[in-house]
């Protein structure tokens, strides 16, 4: 076997490893598992967020909004007048204004301790990784509301 067919079937292998782990947690059987794969190949959504646009137009397809659209308009009509609107689209991602504007509701010495304690289990580091910490984020249980960006402003 060549070099490049080991690194594929490796790969396969952890997926493989992967899917069954997440399907038996999940308390599927392997015939589940198996339809479900062979009905995503089917309809497209096995591939719709590997696209070059990272699934952008699928989702946008496929999830509908739950809030009414004068109220995103308003939203939009807020964030454009108090200048919000693009605050983290800025060359620092936002790091400036989150830095100016959020408040932490933590006690300090809370923060302390957890700043030990993830450079003493090597966590403080996984958000400095290639993926900018996508995988370490992806896999912590939420201590703080997800839209803490958004919730600061209201």
């Amino acid at each position: 076997m060549t070099k490049s067919l080991q690194t594929i079937a490796a790969v396969v292998a952890a997926v493989a490893a992967l899917t069954a782990g997440a399907a038996s947690a999940q308390g599927l059987t392997r015939a589940e598992v198996k339809a479900q794969l062979a009905a995503a190949q089917a309809d497209g959504t096995l591939n719709a967020l590997d696209s070059a646009d990272s699934g952008s137009f699928y989702l946008s397809a496929h999830n509908r909004p739950t809030e009414p659209r004068s109220e995103v308009r308003a939203e939009l009509a807020q964030a454009k007048a108090d200048g919000t609107l693009n605050v983290l689209d800025s060359q620092d991602s936002g790091s400036s204004y989150l830095s100016a504007h959020y408040r932490s509701t933590e006690p300090r010495a809370e923060v302390k301790a957890e700043l030990a304690t993830a450079e003493k289990n090597g966590t403080l580091d996984a958000l400095t990784g290639e993926d900018s910490g996508s995988f370490a984020l992806a896999h912590i249980e939420q201590t703080h509301p997800r839209s803490a960006a958004v919730a600061m402003n209201q």
